[in-house]
């Protein structure tokens, strides 16, 4: 067989392939759309949160006739974000993927953007190659802001006299992801105790009001510390010691009811004595009878000197 015959054969076959091509492309171009929630998701950066982490939900679909296999990459800013890196998904399918974002420990408050970006790598198998297809979505994730405090060295006693005042310098310990100044007020809270309506704790029992001075803090990202003060004055005539604890209170927020330092023993004293439980309201009508006895006695006895002088 000649050449020219070879060719004559050959040539209808390829003009075939390449006729039956564009058709076979038009069938199985990639395609691919993601769409992330628009809600917005919130996230605790503060040390005593068990993860500072959350998630958000991501629609993926293949917009081809054919199986795609297609790559999830992620970009971020500070947030270590993490999620599936490959999904299989059937011709016109979609599959749901979850994103996990978990932020540094006090990461400063504010909005970050998370971007996710899906790209077709292979179609029914095969390589997707320069008609690799992508799309992308931006989520923003919120760090909400916070300040926490808790008191340190606070005594584990303190005594009491007549004057019914009550002091000591104690240290502030604050976590925060924000730059702030907030005036501090310091709730006295009796330990174990209910208020009578059971709507909370006791907040300053026997009587006890604040006269504590000024503190105000300048929070810093990070922890700080700061050195306070706690005064407190009664006109309670009991004798009966406390368990108190002291808990903070910021502006424009309500009475705590959680400690936030140790428990502190109040003893009561009078004239030197100290008492406790029952015992001292007991204590405080047996000191009253002693001096009025005492008193009578003396008054009898310069009565009967002055008789005698006469």
């Amino acid at each position: 067989m000649s050449l020219g015959a070879v060719g004559v054969k050959i040539i209808p076959v390829i003009l075939l392939l390449l006729a039956g091509a564009p058709a076979y492309s038009a069938q199985v171009v990639p395609g691919v759309e993601i769409d992330c929630q628009d809600s917005p998701v919130h996230l605790d950066s503060s040390p005593i949160h068990p993860t500072r982490s959350t998630s958000f939900e991501c629609e993926v679909e293949n917009t081809s006739s054919a199986p795609e296999e297609i790559e999830i990459q992620y970009s971020f800013d500070q947030l270590a974000v993490s999620g599936p890196s490959t999904i299989l998904i059937g011709a016109g399918g979609t599959n749901n993927i979850t994103v996990q974002a978990r932020a540094p420990v006090h990461m400063e408050a504010g909005d970050y953007e998370v971007s996710v970006n899906a790209v077709v790598r292979k179609v029914a198998g095969v390589s997707a190659g320069f008609l690799a297809q992508s799309d992308s979505d931006d989520h923003i994730i919120t760090v909400d802001p916070y300040t926490d405090c808790s008191i340190y060295d606070t005594p584990e006693e303190v005594k009491i006299g007549a004057d019914r005042r009550m002091g000591f310098d104690f240290t502030l310990e604050c976590s925060s992801n924000v730059d702030a100044s907030l005036d501090i007020n310091f709730v006295m809270i009796e330990v174990g105790k209910v208020s009578s309506n059971n709507s909370g704790a006791v907040h300053w029992p026997d009587g006890f009001e604040d006269k504590s001075p000024d503190c105000v803090l300048e929070a810093k990202v990070g922890y700080t510390l700061h050195d306070c003060s706690f005064v407190a004055t009664s006109n309670s005539l009991s004798l009966s010691s406390l368990d108190v604890c002291l808990g903070i209170q910021t502006e424009a927020e309500e009475l705590p009811n959680f400690c936030s330092s140790n428990m502190i023993n109040v003893e009561k004293s009078l004239l030197g004595v100290g008492a406790s439980g029952p015992f001292g309201i007991l204590i405080t009508i047996i000191l009253t009878v002693c001096i009025a006895s005492v008193s009578y006695l003396f008054w009898k006895r310069r009565s009967s000197e002055y008789d005698i002088s006469e």
